[in-house]
């Protein structure tokens, strides 16, 4: 006999009527008199007297209920003890990272760990740290230069950096008289290398356009209203801008972080996940 037989069986049991049953269940009723018919003729025995009111237990239907119930309860805590909690990765990390170096990463992650449910947060520094602390991010992927003091550093992987114009600017020449478009963000290490660079050339204050994002940043780049920085994974794919490799900006790197004490070989297959995206960025 199957489960689901009588599993069919305990509900027109239970609700005295095949009709019934049917609905409880969302079969269709000739379903329900096949699965009954099936357990009597397997059992060599009537389980059910059919009158005008719906159905009624016989003597050995009765017995059969009673069995029913601890073999059905033996099967669902049997199936419960093999549904694992599904594991979780959280990722904390700033918005460049995660819109387009993490993006390509995580597909191939998931190849790997079909299973894992991820979630990528992105958030400031100081609030990246609190939550690597509590527990609520299991990993940290950034480009600051912040040592996290609840975090065990595994990843170290210098980036390249590049000035980006409209493409009306063909030398660095003319770009240190530009407008500087940037993040609102004043912890931002692209904005500060860019502010040192524009430093090194003038005496004067720049002119800034604040953006919130970094598609905004790109856009406004390529319609000719300034410069920015960016890392050249992000504008691997772009034609519509100039891009300006300069020695003297390339001081950033990806780091990740780790909770201490934390030892697990996914990480450490997503670090070199990274690593390997970010070298074939650095190669193409």
């Amino acid at each position: 006999m199957e489960s689901i037989e009588l599993r069919v069986f305990r509900q027109v049991a239970y609700a005295k009527s095949i009709t019934k049953a049917a609905e409880n269940m969302g079969y269709v009723q000739s379903n329900v008199t096949a699965h009954i018919k099936k357990l009597e003729m397997e059992l060599n025995t009537i389980l059910f007297v059919r009158h005008s009111k719906g159905v009624t237990l016989t003597q050995d239907g009765e017995w059969l209920l009673y069995q029913t119930e601890k073999i059905l309860e033996l099967i669902d805590k049997t199936s419960q003890s093999f549904q694992r909690e599904a594991k979780h990765l959280n990722i904390g990390t700033t918005q460049t990272i995660a819109g387009y170096l993490l993006p390509q990463c995580l597909i191939e992650y998931q190849k790997q760990f079909p299973d894992i449910l991820i979630s990528v947060r992105v958030l400031e520094q100081y609030d990246l740290e609190e939550q690597l602390e509590t527990g609520k991010l299991d990993c940290i992927i950034t480009n600051s230069q912040h040592n996290f003091l609840y975090g065990k550093h595994i990843l170290k992987y210098e980036e390249e950096l590049m000035l980006i114009a409209p493409c009306s600017y063909k030398t660095l020449e003319e770009l240190k008289q530009c407008i500087l478009i940037t993040n609102d963000i004043i912890s931002c290490p692209y904005r500060k290398i860019l502010m040192d660079w524009w430093n090194l050339y003038q005496y004067e204050l720049p002119k800034i356009i604040e953006l919130d994002t970094v598609e905004a940043i790109l856009n406004a780049v390529s319609m000719g209203m300034g410069i920015s920085l960016i890392p050249k994974y992000v504008v691997q794919n772009r034609y519509d801008m100039n891009r300006f490799y300069v020695q003297e900006l390339q001081t950033t790197a990806i780091h990740m972080w780790i909770r201490k004490n934390e030892c697990s070989y996914e990480y450490d297959i997503l670090k070199n996940i990274i690593e390997q995206q970010l070298k074939y960025n650095i190669d193409n």
